[in-house]
């Protein structure tokens, strides 16, 4: 898979429960990837009425809450600015549900 417009990437979204994991507690799609900035990892978290949040947790920093996202565009371009990231744990996905 390759993620090499925007566009790609809201076909990941579209298709989220082909890559995520259901958390039934929480009734919500998570998906998680490396937050390579700060060293730990980022949760992406799907609600019901196409609404999405991140979470972020490493060794030295916990995010206090999530950030839910008011605009598809703006968790458009927080996914774009960690690709790569989000490549592989899509990739990583595909190969365990295979």
């Amino acid at each position: 898979m390759q993620i090499k417009n925007k566009q790609d990437i809201s076909l990941i979204l579209d298709n989220f429960s082909n890559f995520a994991e259901w958390d039934a507690a929480g009734k919500k799609l998570y998906l998680v990837f490396a937050d390579k900035k700060r060293g730990g990892q980022w949760t992406l978290m799907s609600y019901e009425g196409d609404r999405f949040s991140v979470h972020g947790v490493g060794k030295d920093y916990e995010d206090a809450e999530e950030l839910f996202f008011e605009e598809r565009n703006q968790v458009l371009s927080f996914l774009w600015d960690n690709r790569a990231a989000l490549k592989s744990a899509v990739e990583s996905s595909q190969v365990v549900s295979a």
